[in-house]
């Protein structure tokens, strides 16, 4: 084959990789098919092409280092600012981040989590930095600010299809559950039962609904009802008012009816994650 059909084809081959038309081991196989010289194909690190740098314009230097200045200035400068001011500073960093994530998600998934991980930091950090700043950190306030933040983990995750960031949001709303219950009732067992089990079961119900149209939200659904299973038990224990005989009992017998239902399920609920 000609040196030239052959870059083409390997340029094709490297596209269709950056654009996860093909898996990875397919892409190298083909590659080593058309016996591509290491010259040829574009090494990419950490999901960055280089080929891309290479060919990269003055622009987006310009703009990377520009943007790394604004966001430096902003965080040496955040106290000097007014109220409203460091509210629409966090807000633009927030957005930015949240913005470029979700664009980069479908190129470069590691670049995704990365800047949409920077930007949940940001979002709780920077709330409650400010909350704390302004003597307005009252517990319900600072919960419905957790709730908040937990909320927009979960819509994030979804449009960005970032499994971590979805069950982090799901996760965020179970903790706040779990110390309104904790300031507002005296739990027992039974009581600690009653209150996180039912909510095991709709997750569960409303995982399997929906993995047809979306593996990755069931796939999460049923994380998260997985982690409602041992709520009770890590309410009770860290609320200092469980009996530690029974509560090791209740773990061991809640550990061996995961394990069979698992394992007796696990035709149905492996098709329902991969």
């Amino acid at each position: 084959m000609e040196h030239d059909k052959r870059t083409i084809i390997v340029r094709e081959i490297e596209h269709w990789r950056r654009s996860k038309l093909l898996p990875e081991h397919y892409c190298d196989f083909l590659l080593n098919l058309y016996d591509a010289s290491p010259a040829e194909r574009d090494t990419r690190v950490m999901g960055i092409s280089k080929q891309a740098l290479k060919n990269s314009n003055w622009k987006n230097w310009f703009f990377g280092f520009g943007l790394a200045a604004l966001i430096a200035f902003i965080v040496l400068h955040f106290n000097s600012f007014r109220f409203p001011m460091q509210i629409a500073a966090a807000a633009i960093l927030v957005a930015g981040c949240y913005t470029a994530g979700i664009l980069q998600s479908r190129k470069s998934p590691l670049a995704g989590y990365a800047l949409v991980g920077v930007g949940s930091l940001m979002l709780l950090g920077a709330g409650v930095y400010l909350l704390r700043a302004y003597e307005m950190d009252e517990a319900p306030i600072m919960l419905a600010y957790v709730t908040f933040c937990s909320f927009v983990w979960i819509i994030v995750g979804l449009s960005a299809r970032l499994g971590l960031f979805h069950y982090c949001g799901w996760a965020g709303l179970l903790l706040v559950y779990a110390m309104v219950l904790n300031a507002r009732v005296d739990l027992d067992w039974i009581g600690a039962q009653v209150s996180w089990l039912p909510l095991c079961v709709v997750f569960g119900w409303v995982g399997w609904l929906l993995h047809r149209a979306s593996k990755s939200t069931g796939a999460v659904l049923l994380l998260v009802c997985f982690t409602i299973w041992w709520m009770p038990e890590l309410h009770l224990l860290f609320s200092g008012e469980a009996d530690l005989s029974l509560l090791q009992l209740v773990f061991l017998v809640k550990l061996i009816v995961a394990g069979s239902v698992l394992f007796g399920l696990r035709k149905k609920w492996i098709e329902w994650v991969f």
